[in-house]
């Protein structure tokens, strides 16, 4: 199978490294592409991403993908949902952990949406709108790992767990981490873009 290479637009150094191990298996290689981009407002993931991968590639004119996440709180409403990064400054991990001190069941669930844009300029949009839910600590604890880059994982215990996704004990990361290697939406583009292509 030739090799494949792909541009990821993201500035994330952490959600840049997750692309790769979950690219890996199909040995297609990732270029990161750092780009200021507008983001829209909106409660859908679908449409942020879509929008930056239209900026993205009216700028770099090559085939490239973006990577979009929502974090949603049930009992506001899906709230911050796109808008978490947005949410995270405002009110940072602990923030957040204080506003679910008012729900009653702290229960939350994220969801991702990765677009691709093909040579032509058309949009390939891979998404999770209802991945495993979870729940909101009640105090922040990003670990120690190399896991814990991510402020959000410092704040979500997942379903069945009793400490956040950044503090579990490594055998058990490693064992979410895999999962998720396997169904995300990444995981989804590149089991499209290794697919057989028949000839025309």
């Amino acid at each position: 199978m030739p090799s494949i290479k792909v541009a990821m637009c993201t500035g994330n150094e952490g959600k840049f490294r997750t692309a790769q191990e979950h690219l890996a298996r199909w040995s297609i290689e990732v270029e990161q592409v750092a780009l200021e981009l507008d983001e829209i407002q909106t409660t859908s993931v679908a449409e942020v991403a879509q929008h930056k991968a239209k900026q993205a590639f009216t700028i770099l004119r090559r085939p490239l993908f973006v990577e979009d996440s929502g974090f949603y709180i049930d009992e506001f409403g899906g709230w911050p949902g796109p808008m978490v990064k947005q949410a995270l400054e405002a009110f940072g991990p602990d923030g957040l952990t204080h506003l679910a001190d008012l729900t009653a069941k702290r229960a939350c669930r994220f969801a991702s949406a990765a677009v691709y844009v093909d040579e032509q300029g058309e949009l390939h949009t891979f998404s999770d709108e209802f991945r495993k839910p979870g729940t909101i600590a009640a105090t922040p604890d990003r670990g120690d790992g190399p896991r814990s880059w991510s402020d959000l994982w410092s704040i979500f215990i997942p379903e069945g767990a009793t400490a956040t996704l950044a503090a579990l004990p490594p055998v058990q990361q490693d064992q979410l981490f895999g999962e998720w290697a396997k169904c995300s939406v990444v995981a989804a583009l590149g089991e499209w873009l290794a697919r057989p292509v028949s000839p025309r």
